[in-house]
C-alpha cells in the first residue's frame, strides 16, 4: 500500500497540471478571441505564441484521453491474462492425468505381455508412448 502512495501523488500533480494547462488553454482562446481586431502585426505574434502553448494544451488533453484509454486495455489485458493462466492449469491438469493414466496403462500391458505373448506388441507400444520415469 505504500508503493501506491508515491504513484498516487504523482498521477495528482499530473492531473492538476494537466488541468491547469487546460484551463490556461482556455483563457488564451478567449484572450484570441479579444485579439481579432488587433493589427497584422499583433495577431501574427500573439498566434505565433498561440502555437506554442497549443501544441503542449494537446499534449495534456491527450493524455487525458490516452490515460483511459489505456487503462481500460490494461485491464482486459490483465483479465485475458487471468483467463489464459487458469486455462494453462486445466490443461496442465489434464496433461499430468493423461500422463498417470498412460503410466497406468503401460504397467497393465507389461504384466499382461508377461503372461500372454499376444500382448508384446501393444506392451512395446505402450512403453514407447510412457517411458517409465
Amino acid at each position: 500500500m505504500t508503493g501506491d502512495k508515491p504513484a498516487n501523488a504523482k498521477d495528482s500533480v499530473t492531473i492538476l497540471l494537466g488541468v491547469a494547462v487546460l484551463v490556461g488553454f482556455a483563457v488564451l482562446v478567449v484572450y484570441m478571441f479579444g485579439l481579432l481586431a488587433s493589427s497584422e502585426t499583433t495577431w501574427n505574434r500573439a498566434l505565433y505564441l498561440f502555437a506554442g502553448v497549443e501544441a503542449i494544451a494537446f499534449a495534456a488533453a491527450g493524455y487525458f484521453f490516452g490515460r483511459e484509454v489505456h487503462r481500460q486495455r490494461a485491464e482486459v489485458a490483465e483479465w485475458r491474462a487471468g483467463q489464459a493462466e487458469q486455462q494453462r492449469q486445466q490443461w496442465c491438469e489434464r496433461a499430468l492425468e493423461a500422463e498417470t493414466r498412460g503410466q497406468s496403462l503401460r504397467a497393465a500391458l507389461l504384466a499382461r505381455a508377461a503372461e500372454h505373448p499376444e500382448f508384446a506388441e501393444m506392451a512395446r507400444l505402450s512403453e514407447a508412448l510412457f517411458p517409465r520415469n
